[in-house]
């Protein structure tokens, strides 16, 4: 569901995968892609502006799909890594699993967190939904996952918090409206 605002005090983006690798062989695969890549760039600008964590997520391991390139573990063309990125390695579909990502969060005061990447009903839906066992309200950014399955962004928009780039702006920028209790 699309949200009009966003509950926490201090956000992180990660961005999930986001690597050659994990490549569709599909007929959309270059839309799914460049809407994507475009979407997390726009949300990473908007993170750095604030000097608020983005952090990538690094699969360490073989793809599932057939990658044919050796450069599969290179970020897809045209995403946008700073050098005050995190960069965090995984081994798992979940990213909270044996990994630094909530000793990172924690560490930077985070307690929403802004997820993008891909695949969207793999490891962004398995990290989204580990992430309320670590007290930590999630969101998926709008746009800004590649699904596996062509509808694969629509089901998940259904069932979990997703937010615009406007939604986003009002809350790093302060300006969001007071968030009204819930009983």
């Amino acid at each position: 569901m699309i949200v009009n605002s966003i509950y926490g005090s201090r956000m992180a983006m990660v961005i999930v995968d986001p690597q050659r690798k994990f490549t569709l062989s599909v007929p959309d695969w270059e839309a799914r892609r460049s809407r994507a890549v475009e979407a997390i760039n726009g949300f990473s600008r908007a993170f750095r502006k604030y000097k608020l964590p983005v952090i990538f997520i690094h699969f360490d391991g073989e793809s599932h799909v057939a990658y044919p390139g050796d450069d599969g573990d290179e970020w897809l063309p045209g995403i946008e890594c700073e050098d005050s990125d995190i960069i965090i390695h995984k081994r798992h579909m979940n990213c909270f699993k044996e990994t630094d990502l909530e000793k990172v969060l924690k560490e930077n005061g985070v307690n929403c967190v802004l997820y993008t990447g891909m695949l969207t009903e793999y490891c962004v839906m398995s990290t989204y939904f580990a992430a309320s066992e670590r007290n930590l309200v999630s969101y998926m950014g709008k746009d800004a996952t590649i699904p596996y399955n062509e509808k694969g962004n629509e089901a998940a928009e259904l069932i979990c918090s997703t937010v615009t780039p406007e939604v986003l702006e009002r809350f790093l920028s302060g300006e969001q409206p007071p968030m009204k209790e819930v009983h």
